[in-house]
């Protein structure tokens, strides 16, 4: 069921010490930007967090991910935050607030092997010991996108706005294609990848890509503190047992993996240079 409350307090002028309070009490904490790039680094911020999950008896595993999420807590928390997970989010939170915000998952010069290890360790995180809990703020796509289908939990502030990554030849073929269908349906997903529209914070709850919404950066920092506090309570592993279930009852990811990364080969050899030889690029009718 969504939720919606009011608020006014935009993100750069969150509570710090309420988000510091909120870190504090977290057993792992990874800052996404909003329209951050795959790149090693991103990837060793997600493996930290899952490693810190996997060590933990309570706290949820907190997802700060866009543009102003990312900013907001990042920024106001202060510079306590050691682990590699609670880094990265500087130049994203300045980058990603309009429609214009870069919206592709790799470069041209990224290789299949990163895509692969990324997609690894989002899964390890995706299947954490403690339940993991998702503030999206201002513009979210890319990996940060895709790292919030992988949350329990969501919590999606007033300003949040959320695309599909992707480029000339389409919607970025990875594992999100997997979670969108398995989570909001064929259909649905159907039309995000054709398009891939813009969603604000209201069409992202009415697709149930997030749980509420909440209009003020203050009052969505609020409302995560709430939720984390009640998720907390939940005793070693025995939500991930339960998430597990729900994991089983679908067609599992491990089966779809493989045709995922297969796409997302394809689309990597579209980003070579024109000038590149024509072997570098894929034929027109590979599958």
């Amino acid at each position: 069921m969504t939720v919606s409350r009011t608020g006014t307090t935009t993100v750069s002028r969150t509570d710090p010490a309420l988000a510091g309070k909120l870190r504090e009490g977290a057993a792992a904490v990874l800052t996404i930007g909003g329209d951050e790039e795959l790149t090693p680094e991103l990837v060793a911020r997600v493996k930290t967090a899952a490693e810190e999950a996997e060590g933990a008896e309570g706290g949820v595993v907190l997802l700060l991910l866009g543009a102003g999420a990312g900013s907001g807590a990042e920024s106001e928390a202060g510079a306590g935050a050691g682990s590699d997970a609670r880094s990265g989010a500087g130049s994203d939170a300045r980058s990603g607030a309009g429609s214009g915000a870069r919206s592709d998952v790799a470069s041209a010069g990224t290789g299949i092997h990163l895509v692969n290890t990324w997609e690894r360790a989002l899964r390890r995180l995706e299947t954490a010991d403690r339940p993991t809990l998702a503030l999206v703020a201002g513009a979210c796509t890319g990996p940060a996108l895709e790292a919030l289908l992988t949350a329990d939990y969501r919590i999606a502030a007033g300003d949040a706005r959320l695309r599909l990554a992707g480029a000339e030849d389409g919607a970025w073929p990875s594992t999100a294609v997997h979670r969108l269908a398995q989570q909001i349906g064929t259909a649905r997903a159907r039309r995000l990848l054709l398009r891939r529209p813009w969603l604000d914070s209201e069409r992202a709850a009415e697709l149930d890509l997030v749980d509420e919404t909440v209009a003020g950066a203050r009052e969505a920092l609020e409302r995560t503190a709430e939720i984390a506090e009640e998720l907390s309570a939940v005793p070693g592993r025995e939500w991930s047992i339960r998430r597990r279930l729900l994991f089983d009852a679908t067609l599992s990811y491990e089966e779809a993996l493989g045709a995922h990364l297969a796409a997302c080969d394809r689309s990597l050899r579209w980003r070579v240079p024109a000038a590149a030889p024509a072997s570098a690029r894929p034929l027109a009718d590979a599958r």
